[in-house]
């Protein structure tokens, strides 16, 4: 019995999430959300009592597949600080590539006020602690601005990473830009890391 509710639960998030990611929350309706998923709506609002808390559990299933993504970054030691920026973008833009409903989902949070957000809590993961060792050490060997606080070099790349993807339309129309290019991403992140890091040292300075 214990797995078949599992199993209901879990449909109902598949579900959910590719409507509010693709209708937002206000556009969702949960009949839709019982149809698609083969489920009775009392069945839904048993689990999640309403729209709001149902939409709040897919916000959280996302950041959760962040936390895990992020977890390998754990593993960079000291020596690996040159790289840090990078490691960190690529990390996130594969996210972006493989999880496109997650940049959706923001996007709609946003526009309704991030609400939905103060419902979750402690969704941040470990692995910011030890990256924001590294690239304090980083700072200190001249691999990063010293000027340059860890929360606004994260905040960047992060940004980067979701830019790329949630306005890939708009930009590609105004600048002409194929960003669904896998030549043109990598052009883009190679350049863009440039701009984080530290400029290599003339010679003789």
């Amino acid at each position: 019995m214990q797995d078949r509710a599992l199993k209901t639960r879990i449909k109902i998030l598949q579900t959910s999430l590719e409507e509010f990611s693709n209708k937002g929350f206000h556009g969702t309706r949960m009949d839709e959300i019982a149809n698609k998923a083969g489920v009775n709506k009392q069945r839904i609002y048993a689990n999640f009592q309403n729209k709001e808390n149902l939409f709040a559990a897919v916000l959280k299933g996302c950041y959760e597949k962040i936390i895990l993504i992020e977890e390998p970054l754990n593993d960079l030691l000291e020596e690996d600080i040159p790289y840090l920026a990078e490691f960190i973008l690529k990390q996130y833009v594969n996210f972006h590539l493989t999880h496109p409903e997650f940049w959706r989902l923001l996007a709609w949070e946003n526009l309704s006020g991030g609400v939905h957000l103060e419902k979750l809590s402690n969704l941040r993961s470990d692995s910011m602690v030890h990256i924001k060792e590294l690239y304090v050490k980083g700072q200190l060997l001249g691999h990063f601005k010293k000027d340059v606080s860890f929360n606004t070099f994260i905040y960047t790349i992060i940004a980067l990473s979701y830019f790329m993807f949630s306005n890939q339309h708009t930009m590609a129309k105004m600048f002409e830009l194929d960003l669904a290019n896998q030549d043109f991403q990598s052009k883009l992140i190679s350049e863009a890391l440039k701009m984080i890091a530290m400029p290599e040292k003339k010679k003789g300075l």
